[in-house]
Protein backbone atom coordinates (compact mmCIF):
# COMPACT_ATOMS: atom_id res chain seq x y z
CA UNK A 1 0.00 0.00 0.00
CA UNK A 2 1.63 3.18 -1.20
CA UNK A 3 0.55 5.89 1.22
CA UNK A 4 -0.55 3.24 3.70
CA UNK A 5 0.25 5.41 6.72
CA UNK A 6 -2.05 8.21 5.57
CA UNK A 7 -5.67 9.08 6.35
CA UNK A 8 -7.37 6.77 3.86
CA UNK A 9 -4.45 4.34 3.92
CA UNK A 10 -4.91 3.64 7.62
CA UNK A 11 -8.60 2.85 7.08
CA UNK A 12 -7.81 0.63 4.10
CA UNK A 13 -5.05 -1.19 6.01
CA UNK A 14 -7.39 -1.95 8.88
CA UNK A 15 -10.13 -3.21 6.57
CA UNK A 16 -7.74 -5.43 4.60
CA UNK A 17 -6.24 -6.86 7.77
CA UNK A 18 -9.73 -7.49 9.15
CA UNK A 19 -10.26 -9.64 6.06
CA UNK A 20 -7.09 -11.60 6.76
CA UNK A 21 -5.03 -10.00 4.00
CA UNK A 22 -1.30 -9.64 4.65
CA UNK A 23 -0.84 -5.90 4.30
CA UNK A 24 2.39 -3.93 3.99
CA UNK A 25 2.29 -0.13 4.02
CA UNK A 26 4.84 1.81 2.00
CA UNK A 27 5.78 5.46 1.74
CA UNK A 28 8.43 8.10 2.17
CA UNK A 29 11.15 7.65 4.77
CA UNK A 30 9.78 10.52 6.84
CA UNK A 31 6.40 8.87 7.28
CA UNK A 32 5.62 7.27 10.67
CA UNK A 33 5.90 3.55 11.16
CA UNK A 34 2.41 2.15 11.72
CA UNK A 35 1.90 0.09 14.85
CA UNK A 36 -0.60 -2.17 13.10
CA UNK A 37 1.26 -3.12 9.92
CA UNK A 38 4.66 -3.70 8.37
CA UNK A 39 6.16 -0.67 6.66
CA UNK A 40 8.55 -0.28 3.71
CA UNK A 41 10.21 3.10 3.11
CA UNK A 42 11.51 4.20 -0.29
CA UNK A 43 11.39 7.12 -2.71
CA UNK A 44 8.96 6.17 -5.46
CA UNK A 45 10.26 8.98 -7.67
CA UNK A 46 13.44 6.89 -7.98
CA UNK A 47 12.28 4.04 -10.20
CA UNK A 48 15.11 1.66 -9.19
CA UNK A 49 14.01 2.03 -5.56
CA UNK A 50 10.43 1.24 -6.56
CA UNK A 51 11.57 -1.84 -8.46
CA UNK A 52 13.70 -3.06 -5.54
CA UNK A 53 10.80 -2.61 -3.13
CA UNK A 54 8.46 -4.58 -5.40
CA UNK A 55 11.05 -7.34 -5.87
CA UNK A 56 11.60 -7.53 -2.12
CA UNK A 57 7.93 -7.61 -1.10
CA UNK A 58 6.52 -9.39 -4.19
CA UNK A 59 2.95 -8.16 -3.62
CA UNK A 60 -0.03 -9.65 -5.41
CA UNK A 61 -1.71 -6.23 -5.47
CA UNK A 62 -0.47 -2.65 -5.17
CA UNK A 63 -2.96 -0.21 -3.69
CA UNK A 64 -1.81 3.33 -4.49
CA UNK A 65 -3.25 6.08 -2.30
CA UNK A 66 -0.49 8.64 -2.66
CA UNK A 67 -0.09 9.47 -6.33
CA UNK A 68 -1.01 12.44 -8.47
CA UNK A 69 2.01 12.44 -10.77
CA UNK A 70 1.56 10.61 -14.08
CA UNK A 71 5.28 9.75 -14.15
CA UNK A 72 4.75 7.70 -11.00
CA UNK A 73 1.88 5.81 -12.62
CA UNK A 74 3.98 5.19 -15.73
CA UNK A 75 6.78 3.82 -13.54
CA UNK A 76 4.32 1.47 -11.87
CA UNK A 77 3.07 0.26 -15.26
CA UNK A 78 6.65 -0.59 -16.23
CA UNK A 79 7.66 -2.09 -12.88
CA UNK A 80 4.52 -4.04 -11.96
CA UNK A 81 3.43 -5.40 -15.33
CA UNK A 82 1.03 -8.32 -15.12
CA UNK A 83 -0.05 -7.62 -11.56
CA UNK A 84 -3.14 -5.95 -10.14
CA UNK A 85 -2.84 -2.21 -9.51
CA UNK A 86 -5.57 -0.29 -7.65
CA UNK A 87 -5.27 3.47 -8.02
CA UNK A 88 -7.17 5.75 -5.63
CA UNK A 89 -8.14 8.79 -7.65
CA UNK A 90 -10.63 11.52 -6.79
CA UNK A 91 -13.91 13.07 -7.83
CA UNK A 92 -11.91 16.09 -9.00
CA UNK A 93 -11.22 14.23 -12.27
CA UNK A 94 -14.73 15.04 -13.45
CA UNK A 95 -15.29 18.20 -15.46
CA UNK A 96 -17.75 20.91 -14.49
CA UNK A 97 -21.09 19.31 -15.37
CA UNK A 98 -23.42 21.90 -13.86
CA UNK A 99 -25.14 20.10 -11.07
CA UNK A 100 -25.95 16.58 -12.19
CA UNK A 101 -24.51 13.46 -10.54
CA UNK A 102 -21.25 12.32 -12.09
CA UNK A 103 -21.06 8.80 -13.51
CA UNK A 104 -17.78 7.04 -14.24
CA UNK A 105 -18.19 7.57 -17.97
CA UNK A 106 -18.11 11.33 -17.46
CA UNK A 107 -14.34 11.16 -17.08
CA UNK A 108 -12.65 11.82 -20.42
CA UNK A 109 -8.92 11.01 -20.85
CA UNK A 110 -6.78 13.98 -21.80
CA UNK A 111 -4.94 14.39 -25.10
CA UNK A 112 -1.24 14.90 -25.65
CA UNK A 113 1.45 14.93 -23.00
CA UNK A 114 1.14 16.25 -19.42
CA UNK A 115 2.73 19.63 -18.62
CA UNK A 116 5.78 19.78 -16.39
CA UNK A 117 3.89 21.40 -13.49
CA UNK A 118 0.63 19.87 -12.29
CA UNK A 119 -1.67 20.68 -9.40
CA UNK A 120 -3.60 17.95 -7.60
CA UNK A 121 -6.69 18.11 -9.84
CA UNK A 122 -4.78 18.06 -13.11
CA UNK A 123 -2.40 15.45 -11.74
CA UNK A 124 -5.18 12.98 -10.95
CA UNK A 125 -6.65 13.49 -14.42
CA UNK A 126 -3.30 12.80 -16.05
CA UNK A 127 -2.72 9.73 -13.87
CA UNK A 128 -6.03 8.27 -15.01
CA UNK A 129 -5.19 9.21 -18.58
CA UNK A 130 -1.93 7.25 -18.29
CA UNK A 131 -3.85 4.22 -17.03
CA UNK A 132 -6.43 4.48 -19.81
CA UNK A 133 -3.59 4.14 -22.33
CA UNK A 134 -2.18 1.01 -20.64
CA UNK A 135 -4.40 -1.58 -22.32
CA UNK A 136 -2.28 -4.57 -21.21
CA UNK A 137 -1.86 -3.45 -17.60
CA UNK A 138 -4.49 -4.70 -15.07
CA UNK A 139 -5.68 -1.57 -13.27
CA UNK A 140 -8.71 -0.57 -11.20
CA UNK A 141 -9.59 2.99 -10.14
CA UNK A 142 -11.45 4.02 -6.97
CA UNK A 143 -12.84 7.57 -7.10
CA UNK A 144 -13.87 9.00 -3.73
CA UNK A 145 -15.16 12.57 -3.38
CA UNK A 146 -14.27 14.73 -0.34
CA UNK A 147 -13.46 12.32 2.51
CA UNK A 148 -14.09 13.01 6.19
CA UNK A 149 -13.69 11.13 9.43
CA UNK A 150 -11.71 11.02 12.64
CA UNK A 151 -8.23 12.54 12.28
CA UNK A 152 -9.01 14.19 8.93
CA UNK A 153 -5.96 16.39 8.32
CA UNK A 154 -7.87 18.76 6.04
CA UNK A 155 -10.16 19.68 8.99
CA UNK A 156 -12.95 20.52 6.53
CA UNK A 157 -15.56 18.68 8.59
CA UNK A 158 -14.34 20.55 11.67
CA UNK A 159 -15.26 23.81 9.93
CA UNK A 160 -18.92 22.85 10.12
CA UNK A 161 -18.72 21.35 13.61
CA UNK A 162 -17.15 24.54 14.97
CA UNK A 163 -19.89 26.71 13.52
CA UNK A 164 -22.66 24.48 14.83
CA UNK A 165 -20.93 24.51 18.22
CA UNK A 166 -20.75 28.33 18.42
CA UNK A 167 -24.47 28.59 17.60
CA UNK A 168 -24.08 31.42 15.09
CA UNK A 169 -25.27 31.52 11.48
CA UNK A 170 -23.67 28.92 9.27
CA UNK A 171 -23.26 30.18 5.72
CA UNK A 172 -24.02 27.70 2.94
CA UNK A 173 -24.37 28.14 -0.84
CA UNK A 174 -28.04 28.75 -1.57
CA UNK A 175 -27.81 27.13 -5.01
CA UNK A 176 -26.50 23.77 -3.82
CA UNK A 177 -26.76 23.12 -0.07
CA UNK A 178 -29.88 20.95 -0.51
CA UNK A 179 -28.66 18.91 -3.45
CA UNK A 180 -26.50 15.79 -3.20
CA UNK A 181 -22.97 16.62 -2.12
CA UNK A 182 -19.80 14.73 -2.97
CA UNK A 183 -18.83 13.28 0.42
CA UNK A 184 -17.55 9.97 1.78
CA UNK A 185 -16.65 8.52 5.18
CA UNK A 186 -13.03 7.42 5.40
CA UNK A 187 -14.06 3.95 6.63
CA UNK A 188 -16.26 3.51 3.56
CA UNK A 189 -13.39 4.47 1.27
CA UNK A 190 -11.12 1.99 3.04
CA UNK A 191 -13.84 -0.63 2.59
CA UNK A 192 -14.11 0.19 -1.13
CA UNK A 193 -10.34 -0.10 -1.52
CA UNK A 194 -10.43 -3.56 0.04
CA UNK A 195 -13.23 -4.60 -2.31
CA UNK A 196 -11.27 -3.33 -5.32
CA UNK A 197 -8.22 -5.36 -4.22
CA UNK A 198 -10.22 -8.58 -3.99
CA UNK A 199 -9.07 -10.91 -6.82
CA UNK A 200 -12.57 -12.38 -7.02
CA UNK A 201 -13.91 -9.06 -8.32
CA UNK A 202 -13.84 -8.68 -12.09
CA UNK A 203 -12.75 -5.06 -11.97
CA UNK A 204 -10.04 -4.86 -14.61
CA UNK A 205 -9.93 -1.53 -16.46
CA UNK A 206 -12.87 -0.24 -14.42
CA UNK A 207 -13.36 2.93 -12.38
CA UNK A 208 -15.70 3.14 -9.39
CA UNK A 209 -17.27 6.10 -7.62
CA UNK A 210 -17.59 5.54 -3.88
CA UNK A 211 -19.25 7.71 -1.26
CA UNK A 212 -22.57 8.62 0.27
CA UNK A 213 -25.69 8.49 -1.82
CA UNK A 214 -28.34 11.20 -1.59
CA UNK A 215 -26.60 13.08 1.25
CA UNK A 216 -26.71 16.87 1.01
CA UNK A 217 -24.65 19.48 2.83
CA UNK A 218 -27.81 20.38 4.69
CA UNK A 219 -28.19 16.77 5.86
CA UNK A 220 -24.60 16.73 7.13
CA UNK A 221 -24.97 19.97 9.08
CA UNK A 222 -28.34 19.00 10.53
CA UNK A 223 -26.90 15.61 11.49
CA UNK A 224 -24.05 17.33 13.33
CA UNK A 225 -26.52 19.63 15.07
CA UNK A 226 -28.73 16.74 16.23
CA UNK A 227 -25.73 14.86 17.62
CA UNK A 228 -24.55 17.96 19.49
CA UNK A 229 -28.05 18.96 20.65
CA UNK A 230 -27.58 22.32 18.97
CA UNK A 231 -29.68 24.22 16.41
CA UNK A 232 -28.66 24.05 12.76
CA UNK A 233 -28.59 27.77 12.03
CA UNK A 234 -28.26 27.57 8.25
CA UNK A 235 -27.94 30.84 6.35
CA UNK A 236 -28.01 30.39 2.54
CA UNK A 237 -26.10 32.96 0.48
CA UNK A 238 -25.07 32.97 -3.19
CA UNK A 239 -22.03 30.74 -3.74
CA UNK A 240 -20.04 33.66 -5.12
CA UNK A 241 -20.57 35.58 -1.87
CA UNK A 242 -19.29 32.88 0.49
CA UNK A 243 -16.26 34.11 2.44
CA UNK A 244 -13.10 32.04 2.12
CA UNK A 245 -13.27 28.92 4.29
CA UNK A 246 -16.91 29.39 5.32
CA UNK A 247 -18.10 26.23 3.55
CA UNK A 248 -15.08 24.16 2.50
CA UNK A 249 -17.22 21.41 0.94
CA UNK A 250 -18.95 23.94 -1.31
CA UNK A 251 -20.68 22.62 -3.27
CA UNK A 252 -19.73 24.73 -6.27
CA UNK A 253 -22.78 24.97 -8.57
CA UNK A 254 -20.65 24.07 -11.59
CA UNK A 255 -19.37 20.84 -10.05
CA UNK A 256 -21.24 17.51 -10.05
CA UNK A 257 -24.19 17.05 -7.71
CA UNK A 258 -22.69 14.05 -6.00
CA UNK A 259 -21.56 10.86 -7.68
CA UNK A 260 -23.50 7.86 -8.95
CA UNK A 261 -22.39 4.70 -7.11
CA UNK A 262 -24.48 2.13 -9.03
CA UNK A 263 -21.42 0.52 -10.62
CA UNK A 264 -19.57 0.12 -7.31
CA UNK A 265 -22.70 -1.31 -5.73
CA UNK A 266 -23.40 -3.86 -8.47
CA UNK A 267 -19.83 -4.89 -9.37
CA UNK A 268 -17.89 -4.51 -6.11
CA UNK A 269 -20.67 -4.98 -3.58
CA UNK A 270 -20.02 -1.53 -2.09
CA UNK A 271 -22.66 -0.01 0.17
CA UNK A 272 -22.14 3.27 2.06
CA UNK A 273 -22.61 3.42 5.82
CA UNK A 274 -25.29 5.44 7.55
CA UNK A 275 -24.39 9.12 7.78
CA UNK A 276 -25.22 9.04 11.51
CA UNK A 277 -22.52 6.42 12.14
CA UNK A 278 -19.90 8.45 10.29
CA UNK A 279 -20.79 11.63 12.15
CA UNK A 280 -20.85 9.91 15.56
CA UNK A 281 -17.27 8.67 15.22
CA UNK A 282 -16.09 11.96 13.75
CA UNK A 283 -17.66 13.96 16.56
CA UNK A 284 -16.08 11.69 19.16
CA UNK A 285 -12.68 12.54 17.68
CA UNK A 286 -13.53 16.26 17.54
CA UNK A 287 -14.55 16.37 21.19
CA UNK A 288 -11.17 14.98 22.22
CA UNK A 289 -8.87 16.74 19.73
CA UNK A 290 -10.93 19.94 19.29
CA UNK A 291 -9.12 20.98 16.09
CA UNK A 292 -9.80 24.28 14.33
CA UNK A 293 -10.22 24.69 10.58
CA UNK A 294 -8.04 27.58 9.28
CA UNK A 295 -11.09 29.30 7.78
CA UNK A 296 -12.64 29.69 11.21
CA UNK A 297 -10.17 32.49 11.90
CA UNK A 298 -12.31 34.61 9.52
CA UNK A 299 -15.54 33.85 11.36
CA UNK A 300 -16.01 37.56 12.08
CA UNK A 301 -16.35 38.25 8.34
CA UNK A 302 -19.18 35.71 8.08
CA UNK A 303 -21.01 37.21 11.04
CA UNK A 304 -20.62 40.70 9.57
CA UNK A 305 -22.12 39.48 6.28
CA UNK A 306 -25.38 38.42 7.93
CA UNK A 307 -25.64 41.09 10.64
Amino acid sequence: MLGGAGFIGTAACKELMRRGVETIAAGRKDRPYGTFTSYVAFDRDEEPQLQRALESVQPDVVLDLACYKPKQVEAMIRSFAGHRYVFVSSGVVYPDIDGRPAAEADFVPLDGLPPAELDYMAGKRWCETALSRASEFPWTVVRPPAVFGAADRTLRIAAYIQRVEDGGPLLVPQETYERQAGLAWVKDVGYACALACDPRKQANHRAYNVGFEGVSLRAVIEGIARAMAKPANLHPVPFKDLPEGASPYGPNPKRPAGYAIDRARSELGFEPSALEDALAETLAWYRVAHPSHPGYANRHNELALVS
